[in-house]
């Protein structure tokens, strides 16, 4: 009798003591989990392609500063980064091609020949010589808009952790296809970087989405 008086409590304790260690565990690892991704999400460099498995749209249109853009059929819309428009992936690689596209405003974002300038010396060449040599740059006008393109490779100082942070990461082999849109609402840049090889797949498409510019009814 004895035995039985003490051995029962013991029992329904040590089934009460597992139930409740079993809820806080899953209720711990649920939060461990959503902060880890906060986290990871809000460390993700901005001039990085981000990749995973979470739905995505393909093509369609897009649109900023008074101006409209086709989006081509098998690039990718990738998560919201900070300072862009909007950014396109390109394949499926770890180091697919990026295209990100800015626009900080009327007014905003600096004149076209100070940000070719700045794309040029984010290039270094192999051999030395001076990128400003090496770029292609060319004036056109698309639809009514007045666009400068740039065609550039080398070596990219990628900006790590965001534009302004300082920080780079060089890239060797890279090429850029850049495009930038004197937009009713003030300028609108395109900007497309990866490996020499990729970024050449791409090139008909890019043109083709610069093409495309054009301005909205309520520009």
């Amino acid at each position: 009798m004895f035995r039985r008086f003490y051995v029962v409590p013991a029992l329904v304790i040590a089934v009460m003591i597992g139930l409740l260690i079993a809820d806080c565990g899953d209720s711990n690892v649920q939060t461990v989990d959503k902060q880890n991704a906060n986290t990871q999400t809000a460390q993700q460099p901005a001039e990085q392609p981000m990749h995973d498995n979470s739905p995505a749209m393909k093509g369609g249109s897009a649109g900023a500063a008074g101006i409209m853009w086709s989006v081509p059929d098998e690039w990718v819309t990738g998560p919201d980064k900070p300072m862009r428009v909007a950014t396109y992936v390109i394949g499926q690689e770890d180091n697919a091609p990026e295209c990100a596209v800015y626009y900080f405003g009327p007014g905003q974002g600096g004149d076209v020949e100070s940000n070719i300038q700045r794309w040029i010396g984010q290039f270094e060449q192999p051999d030395g010589s001076n990128s400003s040599d090496k770029a292609t740059v060319g004036k056109r006008e698309v639809n009514g808009l007045p666009v400068t393109t740039i065609d550039l490779t080398g070596t990219y100082d990628a900006s790590m952790g965001g534009p302004m942070s300082g920080q780079k990461v060089q890239h060797p082999g890279y090429r850029m296809l850049g495009a930038i849109i004197e937009a009713p609402k003030g300028p609108v840049f395109f900007k497309l970087t990866g490996p020499q090889e990729l970024v050449g797949g791409a090139e008909s498409d890019f043109s083709q989405m610069v093409e495309s510019v054009a301005k909205t009814g309520s520009a």
